[in-house]
């Protein structure tokens, strides 16, 4: 005969259980959607207002101030090179301009795909998730690069005529920055990825 209280201690453990399974996963939901707004928020702020600040997207030589190239100063080696440089000068700074301006209009992409996010969809879920890879992808690549061109990966070394030293030790303070933004994209995906049914079924 089964003693009395039996099957009420377990079906306690059991409601027990299932209370702390679902505190865990709202802990982790609560958390996912945290990194996922600060990882808007930052891309927000760095996208939109830190690299649109410098005004390269106008003007490519607005953006050299980064490295301690004045617009002035910028603006006098294209007229020097325009003067006296030949076609494939000529060609190789258009390019190089070119892609300044490209990558300004990448970041205008990021940072309004990112206020767009924080204003309409669900941090911390799949809806999001694409959008934080995206993030990370382009921080961890660009993490990478710029070791490199800072010479900081011997096993992979920059071309030698790329970079002189002084011109790679100024991407430095840029790994600081870029490492942190891959850090937290990296997070936010993998936190993000898979809540969708469990976040749809909650708000149902």
């Amino acid at each position: 005969q089964v003693p009395p209280g039996c099957c009420v201690s377990a079906h306690g453990r059991r409601s027990s259980d299932s209370s702390d399974s679902i505190l865990s996963h709202d802990s982790v939901m609560s958390l996912a959607r945290s990194i996922s707004t600060l990882a808007f928020v930052v891309s927000a702020v760095v996208h939109l207002g830190l690299v649109q600040s410098a005004g390269g997207l106008l003007d490519s030589c607005n953006a050299f101030g980064f490295v301690g190239v004045s617009a002035e100063e910028c603006h006098a080696i294209t007229t020097s090179v325009q003067r006296t440089g030949g076609q494939a000068e000529k060609d190789m700074l258009a390019l190089a301009f070119a892609a300044m301006r490209g990558e300004c209009c990448q970041f205008l992409g990021m940072g309004v795909g990112s206020v767009y996010a924080l204003l309409f969809l669900r941090k911390g879920t799949d809806e999001v998730a694409v959008v934080h890879l995206m993030h990370a992808t382009w921080a961890c690549t660009v993490q990478v690069v710029n070791s490199q061109n800072a010479g900081l990966l011997p096993f992979l070394p920059a071309a030698v005529d790329e970079y002189d030293p002084v011109s790679g030790a100024k991407l430095k303070p840029f790994l600081l920055l870029v490492g942190c933004q891959a850090v937290l994209y990296v997070a936010a995906f993998l936190l993000s990825r898979g809540n969708g049914r469990v976040a749809k079924s909650k708000d149902a």
